[in-house]
């Protein structure tokens, strides 16, 4: 474990910052990915402190601006001699329709498209460190989600919760896709739903109330019990060799592989129209590559 590299974007609060203390915990190199720099160096430092680990590492970059994701992948590879798990954790949720900053939805852009793009990017680094992963973070969300590829941007309807179901789901295709394009690389990919987690996520916008949010609180988990998953599919041995997978939580430690019926020509067709969007930034692979 001390021997492996560690990228975890999103990790400055909630579910990324408790994974990251997890991580940093078995002597591991762990890149800590935030926007703001003052935010990332006090995670660095509590963390630093935890822990004893010497082996952590800060990243910035807005996930609203895909120059900034690039950057964020070159300052990666020039920085860090190797990346054993890539772990895309960061997201958000609105409560009315904005724009990135290259005019994409902003819950599309951030959720899915920087993400997409990161993983994209450091793909050749991940293969030549091989074995390694791509662990995303998802939601059961995903199950209402809907991919209308006449109205990708939601400009002629937005809804807060539908535009986040549908990056989750857009999250969960991508992954599977990306553990067809991986296979045999020694690379594996798998998405997942940490469960309803207590976190500042939800106190971000005005979707709920704050009496539904305390009536959900009940029945959240803290975001220590919310990395248990993730943890799992960047650590564990027998995660090795899993691929293109959707994990839910099962119990309080356990977790369990969904059944999903994959939807290829949605999958495909998401891919293109992504690429499309990313054209600048990267390019779709060759076909039988």
């Amino acid at each position: 474990m001390e021997e492996r590299i560690y990228l975890v974007t999103g990790a400055t609060d909630g579910i990324g910052k408790a994974l990251s203390l997890a991580l940093a915990e078995t002597g591991a190199t762990v890149i800590i990915h935030g926007r703001s720099p003052e935010k990332a160096e006090q995670v660095l430092t509590e963390i630093g402190a935890a822990t004893g680990n010497d082996q952590l590492h800060t990243v910035l970059a807005d996930f609203a601006s895909l120059d900034q994701v690039a950057g964020l992948a070159d300052q990666v590879k020039t920085r860090f001699d190797s990346l054993s798990v890539l772990v895309n954790n960061a997201g958000m949720l609105t409560d009315h329709r904005q724009l990135s900053q290259d005019g994409f939805e902003l819950t599309f852009a951030v959720n899915y498209l920087a993400p997409f793009l990161l993983t994209n990017l450091l793909l050749d680094t991940l293969k030549a460190n091989s074995p390694a992963r791509v662990v995303n973070v998802s939601s059961t969300a995903m199950g209402g989600g809907v991919i209308n590829f006449a109205d990708l941007q939601a400009e002629q309807h937005f809804d807060g919760w539908q535009a986040y179901a549908n990056s989750k789901l857009a999250n969960v295709l991508a992954s599977h896709w990306f553990a067809q394009q991986l296979e045999g690389t020694g690379v594996v990919s798998n998405s997942l739903c940490p469960g309803l987690i207590d976190t500042n996520f939800l106190h971000t916008n005005n979707l709920f109330s704050d009496r539904e949010r305390e009536f959900m609180r009940d029945r959240m988990r803290t975001p220590e019990e919310g990395a248990l998953v993730p943890l799992y599919l960047a650590t564990s041995p027998e995660a090795e060799t899993i691929s293109g997978k959707f994990f839910v939580r099962e119990g309080r430690d356990g977790r369990r592989a969904l059944s999903l019926n994959w939807d290829q020509r949605l999958e495909a067709e998401l891919v293109t129209q992504s690429f499309g969007c990313l054209k600048g930034w990267c390019q779709a692979p060759q076909s039988g590559t």
